[in-house]
Parts: C-alpha cells; structure tokens; sequence
C-alpha cells in the first residue's frame, strides 16, 4: 500500500508522466556521472542513480522554533538535457500525513540544471519535502522515479543511539515525587534522570574526568516509545491497565544565545554553519525552552530571533564578546526565573578589543575585563545554585583562523576559563561544521535525559510498595519510589 501510494504521489507530481510510450528506444544519457535508463522496448528498467537531487540546509527559524526557514538545492544529471521544455521545472511539496500537500516552492530549470530556493516551512517531524521534475517533453524518460527525490523537511536532532547504550542508571529527581487521589485513582507524579554510566558524553574533553557523574550520559529518546521503557510495578505487580506517560513540559529551560556577528565571521565563510547550527538547537529546545537571542559585534544586540541577525560588513567592525556575555549574565540575575535552570551559548571567532570601552574607566587594559567575566560567571553560577537551587552552563564555542594574525592558543586558553567557571570545562574551538553542531547538541543532550512520569493507580493506598522498571537496550534499572505519605495531605 504504502509502495503504491508512493507511485501515485510521484506521478501526481509530474506533468509528464509517459503511459503511452512507443516501442523505439528513445535515447540513452551518456557522459558524467550519470547512467540514467530511457524509454525503449524492454520491459525491464535500469536505474543506475536519480536524475534529481536535492538537499537543505536551514538558515533560520522563528523565534519560537514552530517555523523553519530553509534553502533547497536542486542538482539534475546532464543527461536530462533532451527531455527538457522550455517550461520545464522543479517544484517542491510539503507532504504531511493526513493533510493535502502543500506547494511551497516552483524554480524553473535553466541551463546550469542546478539552483536554489528559499521556502518557511512548519517544523513538523513527520513532515517530508518532495521535489519533482516537471514540464518535460512526453514520452522521453520511461521512470518517473527518477525525476522525484524527497528528504525530511525538519532534519530531527538525534542526541542518544538507544542502540549503542551498554547499560542504564535510573535516579530520581529529588523533591519531584507527589501524590494525590484522583477520581478514585492514586496518581503518582515524579521525574527520573536516565544515564548510561559506562559512556562519555559528545565530548568528553569538556566534562571533570575525576568526577563519575560528570561522566554519566543522559539517555534521551525513550519519551517516543515511552510504554516499552518505563514500568510501574505495584507489590511485584504490573496493572496493565495502569502504563506510565510521559509529560515533557513541567520544568522548561533557559537558553540565552550569545552571537558573534562580526565581520570575521563573514570572511571566515562560517555563517552558514552558525546558523544552521543555531537553527537547528532552537528547533529541538523549542518544546522545552525560553530562548533568549542577542548579538553582538562592537556592540551588543537584543533581537527577537534568529530572522534578525544582521553580520557587520564594517572594516571598522570590532568584538565585544565579553561585555555580551556580561548582558546575558545581568538579565538571569534580574530577570531569569527561579524555576528553571539556564544554559549561556556563546559563539566567537574574534579576539575582543572593545568590551573595555562598556566599562568606563572602570578597567585600564581589557586583560581585566576577561578576569571580571570569569569571576561573573563563577559568582552567578553559584549563586542560581545555592539560592535557587537551579543549574548554570556556560558553553563557549570559538573558531580561529591562523591567518588572520590571532594568537589562537591565547585566545582559546581566554574563551577555557570561561568554560571552567561555567561548568563545562573546557570551550569547543577550532571547528568543522560537525563540530559546531555537536556543541549545541550537547546542550540538547544535556537536557533530555530528566523525564516527567505520571502512574494512576488502581489501588489508593498510600503505603505501596511501587517501583519503576527502566528497560533500555535489553538493559534494565529500577528505582523505588517514596510511597510514604505520612507528611503529605491527599487531595480528593
């Protein structure tokens, strides 16, 4: 079924789907890489490869991560060259299941058979985008299946292969656990951290060696197929009719993205990275986060989101990364929310110069304002510890060119310390895009391993033995719960 539905979307998609094709052979592509089968009197189709290929990358989002701005590349193979019309085109739909499709993009083909367009798409991860071929003169090309090639519309981000867990830790969240009566049922309401304690985290250089729990890889992913995970056993007994949900929302975070828009980040050619980096984050905190979003390059910014981001041109342009950091550090201690824990992402490729001037004459060279940063972002972090109760990271992500005169290893001993006294250790520099992106993924793993669990009960005693069974990768833990409810009031 699934195959012929398949079929049928590709040739709905196409102006020139070929049902009376002649018995001559129509011609053969030669040259390049291609191998592409055309029409003739053989029943049999060789398909060496797709004459359409397409890619994505995305280049912003909405604020709130609900939309995602994206570029599509298309490539078609030259030996598509005489099917060509005029008229032909590329036109790419957005396929949800259950919902008609949505055209959301339509570039004709010119004669470099490549190109680009921008669409804004819902970040729906059972969305696909589908391209097809159009336009094409009839009865040329036998395989409509070359001409269609599809991808996810929203790439999901990944932080835990469940496959490659060696083995599983459960522990619950103190001060999570409650309980109350409810329509004749006990509800229990509690949050558990899941790790695997034999297993690193994305990089293990940014975490204390000598510290095990530093170590402890939280498990994410198990909220998808929550029942084969999560088992409530009740005096040894499991009530089938009574399975563990999952909530997500009950604890959110508080992201504030610190965003180098300097002229270097320009010359350097890592913008494109940044923001699909970026993009990508806010897309998979969006469900579990505020984000707050500021820029700075001589100056520091407060935008609304990743839409805003305006790279300085400027010859004059100049780095202010301190002083940005020291703004982000001010609004928690003002404005943050006691009920959430708060993470700092800061990215630069510049040395700073100018934070200074922010300072008056408060610091004579800018060697001292750096020191001041560092003792900010121990002080604050402590004090969302022990005043709150809440937790503080601080990631700095840095790359540096050799050639443009940075002493590099000064710059990235500066941008460590800060790290240090954020709690991660150790700042990701020198970097690929793979990189990049696996620094703002930790910050997604870092935070999908807490699940919020719910447990209604047939039975209302309030001194049950009750225990949770964690199964991971036929790996298993289990985590009794505090079924003691001599200080707490029911509530009927």
């Amino acid at each position: 079924m699934r195959a012929m539905l398949y079929a049928t979307l590709l040739c709905a998609g196409l102006t020139a789907c070929d049902r009376t094709n002649t018995a001559t052979l129509k011609q053969v592509a030669n040259g390049g890489a291609s191998d592409i089968a055309f029409d003739d009197q053989s029943s049999v189709q060789v398909i060496a490869k797709k004459a359409l290929q397409i890619s994505s990358t995305i280049t912003s989002t909405s604020p709130d991560g609900t939309e995602a701005d994206l570029l599509l590349t298309y490539l078609l193979d030259p030996g598509i060259r005489s099917a060509l019309t005029a008229s032909s085109f590329v036109k790419f739909e957005y396929v949800t299941p259950e919902k008609p499709n949505q055209l959301v993009a339509r570039a004709g083909i010119d004669s470099e058979l490549h190109g680009s367009v921008a669409v804004t798409v819902s970040t729906d991860e059972t969305a696909k985008l589908v391209a097809t071929v159009g336009g094409l003169q009839p009865g040329v090309i036998d395989d409509e299946e070359i001409l269609a090639a599809q991808l996810p519309a929203v790439l999901t981000r990944e932080t835990t292969d469940l496959a490659r867990v060696q083995d599983v830790s459960a522990e619950l969240i103190e001060g999570s656990y409650e309980s109350m009566l409810d329509d004749g049922r006990r509800v229990h309401r509690f949050a558990v951290k899941v790790t695997d304690p034999t297993a690193g985290p994305i990089d293990e250089l940014l975490y204390d060696i000598d510290d095990p729990a530093s170590l402890e890889y939280s498990i994410s992913g198990l909220e998808k197929n929550a029942s084969s995970h999560f088992v409530a056993f009740e005096n040894d007994s499991v009530d089938i009719e009574s399975p563990v949900t999952v909530e997500f929302d009950e604890f959110p975070l508080a992201v504030y993205l610190v965003i180098d828009t300097s002229r270097s980040i320009v010359e350097s050619g890592q913008v494109h990275h940044l923001t699909n980096a970026v993009s990508n984050t806010v897309i998979a905190l969006a469900q579990n986060a505020h984000i707050d979003y500021r820029s700075f390059n001589g100056a520091v910014k407060r935008i609304n989101g990743l839409r805003e981001l305006d790279f300085d041109a400027d010859a004059a342009s100049a780095t202010a990364l301190y002083y940005a950091i020291d703004t982000a550090l001010t609004d928690i201690e003002n404005f943050g929310s006691i009920n959430q824990d708060k993470v700092v992402l800061v990215f630069t490729d510049g040395k700073d110069l100018a934070s200074r001037n922010h300072y008056n004459d408060s610091f004579i060279e800018n060697a001292q304002v750096h020191e001041y940063i560092v003792q900010r972002v121990n002080q604050v972090r402590n004090a969302q510890k022990n005043t709150f109760g809440r937790q503080l990271d601080v990631y700095t992500i840095g790359f540096y060119d050799q050639n443009t005169g940075i002493n590099v290893s000064e710059e990235i001993n500066k941008l460590d310390s800060i790290s240090e006294a954020g709690g991660t250790n150790k700042s990701y520099n020198n970097l690929s895009e793979t990189d990049i992106s696996n620094a703002f993924a930790a910050v997604v793993h870092n935070i999908r391993g807490v699940y919020y669990l719910q447990y209604s009960s047939q039975q209302i005693a309030n001194n049950n033995k009750l225990e949770l069974l964690v199964k991971v990768n036929g790996h298993e833990a289990r985590l009794q719960l505090p079924t003691d409810f001599k200080n707490m009031t029911d509530q009927e």
